[in-house]
């Protein structure tokens, strides 16, 4: 009978294990649910993307998203920033150039259960719009450095002169020329010609059009014993 009784006894201690374990294992996903449904906040950057006009550009800097700060409990505002989409301002029927919105929770669309928005930031966005055109635009070429001692840069052209730049319509209505990367003239004597880079400003909304690169012609010459560079002509 003993071995009998300590294959039950065996069997009991397994079963209570068992028990155990699944005990800890329900308290375990008890405790993980609890701390997801716990509310907590959390900021979310949403993408500011407006839809704009044809053949028009904004000019003015705005943000590229707007943060958001969210109440509610973990587990929803963690898919609620998975699936959120961009902030898409329609501004393509308008026929005004200065257009200002203002900022809400509505943007965000419906929002699960038990999540508000608690915060935004910015409140307000102002969008300035213009007009996309082209325009030719002179060279004037980035010199670096000096020539040799007795030497003075005489002319400088570029081939071509003008190059096609495209950009809101203001801006380039006050472009007097574009620049170029540096060119060197440190230690020339002579004639040099070299292929350099056009430069815009990406940043006031500027492309070139077509050419990116024009040839630089620099030419010097030696000035006289007691001739001032400034006397030459």
């Amino acid at each position: 009978m003993k071995p009998l009784l300590n294959n039950r006894g065996a069997i009991h201690f397994t079963e209570s294990l068992a028990l155990k374990a699944v005990s800890i294992l329900l308290a375990l996903i008890l405790w993980i649910t609890i701390l997801s449904l716990k509310a907590e906040e959390k900021k979310i950057s949403v993408p500011l993307e407006p839809l704009l006009p044809a053949g028009t550009q904004i000019i003015n800097s705005i943000p590229n998203s707007i943060e958001f700060t969210l109440s509610g409990p973990r587990v929803w505002l963690n898919e609620l920033e998975r699936r959120i989409q961009p902030i898409q301002p329609d501004l393509r029927k308008t026929r005004d150039t200065t257009i200002g919105f203002s900022i809400s929770e509505d943007l965000l669309g419906e929002l699960p259960a038990g999540v508000k928005v608690i915060g935004f930031y910015p409140a307000q966005i102002l969008i300035r719009l213009d007009e996309i055109g082209e325009k030719y635009i002179p060279v004037k070429p980035n010199l670096g450095g000096a020539p040799a001692r007795g030497y003075e840069v005489v002319d400088v052209k570029t081939i071509p002169t003008k190059v096609a730049v495209s950009g809101p319509m203001s801006v380039l209505e006050s472009l007097e020329a574009v620049g170029t990367q540096e060119v060197s003239i440190d230690n020339m004597k002579g004639n040099r010609e070299t292929v350099a880079s056009i430069e815009v400003d990406e940043q006031k909304g500027l492309r070139l059009s077509r050419e990116t690169k024009v040839r630089v012609k620099i030419f010097t010459r030696k000035v006289e014993l007691g001739e001032r560079p400034e006397d030459s002509p």
